[in-house]
């Protein structure tokens, strides 16, 4: 499997954390403000997927597969997981089989036809094998990454038994051929990568998500529901409750009382994990034990996201679609494929580091004492020490200390304010000043604690109109002179802060300034006219002289005017 899982666009990746915060083994790097899964650590629990507030985070389609298949004129097999109702307006079976046929399916099925049989094929186990209890189920994909990756030495826990989603592909290649295309339909993720384990390999040729499932109808113009259905007389299977929490032991027809100690049940990666560390400290007693990744079991898998409406709401659909009349779903246990698998030990080896490496990294986002460690969780991981040793790995970033880069900040805030010698205001959409500088405040002659919040229109009547063409147009104004007050001039650079509300105004006193103008220009004015005078003169004694010695005065005048333009573009420079 060439391309990843799980994908970042890295356009929409905003510097939020989100998905760090609620990664509970904590798979994501953060590298250049990216936050991206890194594949031999995820165990694809989607949880990046669904907490993402941009979408950043996207799921690899197996869109192009399915019709590249069909196109080319493949037997497409399709086995619908049981969670389907949940996500689908069905009243039967019925409807999902008519609209995949419509999309250019062979044949479609219900994957709660190999749930039925990985169940009953748990509880032989569980049967057979006292020494290795608990057993802990494997038909959650999740589940079995979180072992092999990061309790490796449970592995012998896990019952060798393949998913459902496994157990009827192996039915449905016996059924249609080796060469039938077989695509599971699901709620899970996992599940593509699933169908390439080297146990598992050549079983399921697609995976795709109800979500990818239905852009393929919308695509394709295939409506769904097609219409009416006619559901037959069959009597509803357990089977297909295998989404729901307690739905493999269900359907295994074992003793489903939570009172009793035996049989566990458990949904949720932190109630896992914890169930987990019990088994290896060898203080639970049971004799199996139904662990699935999503809280509620499938119904709640991460291409449920998009469906209205919580888990428990979920759950009672599964439930109620269940209750009404369904095929069913029985296969004799001769006709049982083969559901062994094996299990490899993918230990994710997490380097160790010295207490000065960790303090030299925390000393860097200036934290020196035990009471410099936050332990906030901002960044996403549960301590300074945790985020230090993730930094050292790789994984995080210096600047994904929110106390450091706030603390940085407001540090560098107060080098700009104080030395720069213009006056600089922040001030929001609304006009109400959030800040000044103390070249500002000088300026203004008035302090920061009592203007703060207040109107700009309390430190000046005039440039607003300015201003609120900077906001509503979000184009700036660069250099523009202007009087506060009267007697003091200012150049003044307006420029909005984008996605902040706020909008930064820098100010320059040019009073003294325009007063050297005013003075240059009327010196020079004088200058001028003073010079137009000795010109006039001039070229009257220059006349009178011509006059007397009989010479033209054509070029005297020449001369003079020349003279006179000289000075006065000098003047105007």
């Amino acid at each position: 499997m060439d391309e990843p899982v799980i994908m970042t666009n890295p356009a929409r990746c905003r510097d939020c954390y989100l998905c760090v915060r609620n990664c509970g083994i904590k798979a994501i790097r953060v590298e250049n403000h990216q936050a991206h899964v890194v594949p031999e650590l995820c165990i694809l629990c989607g949880t990046c997927v669904r907490v993402c507030p941009q979408g950043a985070k996207s799921i690899q389609s197996a869109r192009q597969d399915i019709e590249q298949a069909r196109d080319k004129g493949l037997r497409i097999v399709a086995s619908v997981a049981p969670s389907a109702p949940a996500f689908f307006a069905m009243n039967s079976f019925d409807d999902m089989e008519k609209a995949l046929l419509d999309l250019g399916c062979f044949a479609a099925e219900e994957t709660a036809i190999g749930a039925e049989i990985v169940g009953l094929a748990h509880r032989e186990y569980v049967e057979s094998h006292r020494e290795l209890w608990p057993v802990i189920t494997s038909s959650c994909p999740v589940i079995v990454n979180l072992v092999e990756q990061y309790h490796p030495d449970l592995i012998p826990h896990l019952a060798p038994i393949v998913s459902p989603m496994v157990a009827h592909g192996r039915l449905l290649k016996k059924k249609y051929g080796e060469d039938a295309y077989v695509v599971f339909v699901g709620p899970c993720i996992a599940k593509k990568a699933e169908m390439h384990e080297d146990s598992l390999s050549g079983v399921i040729d697609a995976v795709v998500t109800f979500r990818g499932l239905l852009e393929l109808f919308l695509s394709n113009s295939v409506h769904f529901p097609p219409g009416e259905s006619h559901p037959t007389d069959a009597p509803p299977e357990k089977a297909r409750l295998f989404p729901i929490e307690g739905g493999l032991i269900g359907t295994a027809k074992m003793n489903t009382d939570i009172l009793d100690g035996h049989m566990i049940v458990a949904s949720g990666l932190r109630v896992c994990n914890d169930i987990l560390e019990d088994i290896r400290a060898g203080t639970l007693k049971a004799s199996i034990v139904e662990l699935l990744a999503c809280k509620g079991g499938c119904v709640n898998g991460p291409a449920m996201a998009d469906v209205h409406g919580s888990s428990h709401l979920a759950r009672q659909k599964i439930i109620e679609f269940n209750a009404g009349r369904q095929k069913d779903l029985h296969i004799a246990r001769e006709d049982w494929p083969d559901l062994g698998r094996t299990y490899r030990d993918r230990k994710v080896y997490v380097p160790e580091f010295t207490d000065e490496q960790i303090q030299e990294v925390l000393r860097r986002v200036n934290k020196y004492t035990r009471e410099d460690e936050l332990n906030c969780g901002a960044c996403g991981y549960a301590t300074c020490r945790e985020k230090a040793r993730a930094t050292l790995r790789g994984m995080a970033e210096m600047t994904m200390c929110i106390p450091y880069m706030r603390s940085s900040s407001e540090s560098l805030r107060k080098v700009v304010m104080d030395l720069v010698p213009n006056a600089i205001v922040i001030f929001d959409n609304d006009l109400v000043i959030h800040d000044m500088s103390p070249s500002a405040e000088t300026l203004f002659g008035c302090r920061l604690e009592d203007v703060a919040g207040k109107p700009l229109s309390s430190v000046m009547s005039v440039l607003l109109d300015d201003f609120i063409s900077v906001r509503d147009t979000k184009q700036p104004i660069y250099g523009k002179a202007g009087s506060i007050r009267e007697g003091v001039v200012t150049k003044y650079t307006v420029v909005p802060v984008e996605g902040q509300g706020l909008m930064v105004a820098v100010l320059r006193d040019v009073t003294e300034r325009e007063k050297e103008k005013e003075k240059f220009s009327a010196i020079r004015e004088e200058t001028l006219q003073r010079t137009r005078e000795v010109v006039s003169k001039q070229m009257r004694v220059a006349h009178e002289i011509a006059h007397l010695l009989g010479e033209t005065t054509a070029e005297s005048k020449t001369i003079f005017s020349h003279l006179a333009k000289l000075l006065e573009e000098e003047g105007n420079k």
